[in-house]
């Protein structure tokens, strides 16, 4: 007999993505409204501030994605390509923006997913491959290093890191990702006290079991609960430390809500919604870019 919190397990993985691409969207126009602000009481700047906050949702969702794509895929090579080829589109769109428009058009959350999910791959290899791990960790801390060193009291600007080729979630987004990939290893361990080696063959039947789903939802919302309690603290103890903006980025705690929701199914998948999926990250960015660049003139 199912539970309560199993019957509101209705989220496919579809409607996660599509979720996810509109909390996302409606981020990045924030993102080009800040840039019309000439100061936080401007109205561009409050509801620029809005939509943000809004648009903290997308990157647990997307993580959430990665991992079952990790999980899940029978070649995780060629879903990390297929990643890394959006990645490069990404670029293309951000490197003009830069360089034309404005030099702060905010962080690649591809670059994260990347990142992140390359350290999955090669951390799960037999014997001495798993050094390989140790390149996309130095990315990480680079990228946090870096961040932290602008907002220093040393008042410097890193050139030779520009903002399109950092991790927006550098530190936090790495221990999220790891988190969630692990919550299925420690669902398993929870309910059946399964051993460790070949988890992911296990997993894969594991998700099937509506409890098991269930579980591994909560590990998944509590560990993004305690990161953005982290993240709320940090300020306090430096303004410093406050390497992602922690009066918005907190709200992405709510994401936690909908990844409870998460049926662990993969629901409406056709092959024109799985090229969208990958073309809508530039594409999107390309059609505001337009549009604000139509009406501001920038």
């Amino acid at each position: 007999m199912e539970s309560k919190l199993e019957k509101m397990q209705r989220l496919s993985s579809f409607w996660i993505k599509i979720i996810a691409f509109a909390t996302m969207a409606i981020d990045h126009v924030g993102l080009f409204l800040w840039q019309q602000a000439t100061s936080q009481a401007d109205a561009f700047y409050v509801v620029g501030y809005v939509f943000r906050c809004i648009g903290r949702l997308s990157f647990p969702l997307f993580v959430l994605l990665l991992v079952e794509g990790l999980i899940h895929s029978k070649n995780i090579k060629k879903y990390l390509l297929r990643l890394t080829l959006v990645l490069g589109l990404v670029l293309v769109v951000q490197v003009v923006m830069y360089y034309a428009f404005d030099p702060n058009i905010g962080n690649n959350p591809f670059i994260d997913l990347v990142i992140n999910g390359l350290f999955i791959c090669l951390i799960s290899q037999k014997g001495l491959k798993k050094l390989f791990a140790l390149l996309p960790l130095g990315y990480v801390i680079l990228s946090t290093t870096v961040t932290l060193l602008e907002l220093s009291s040393l008042s410097i600007t890193i050139q030779w890191f520009p903002l399109y080729l950092r991790m927006g979630y550098s530190l936090f987004g790495f221990l999220l990702t790891i988190a969630f990939y692990y919550a299925y290893h420690i669902a398993s361990k929870v309910m059946f006290n399964h051993e460790s080696a070949g988890y992911n063959i296990e997993v894969r039947e594991l998700a099937k079991i509506p409890q098991y789903r269930s579980l591994v939802n909560i590990i998944m919302a509590i560990a993004l609960f305690v990161l953005n309690v982290v993240i709320w603290l940090l300020p306090y103890v430096s303004s410093q430390l406050d390497l992602y903006f922690a009066d918005v980025q907190t709200w992405s705690i709510f994401a936690g809500l909908i990844i409870i929701l998460y049926s662990g199914t993969r629901g409406y998948d056709k092959k024109w919604f799985r090229i969208f999926s990958y073309a809508f990250f530039p594409a999107h960015i390309a059609l505001i870019s337009l549009i604000f660049a139509l009406i501001f003139g920038m």
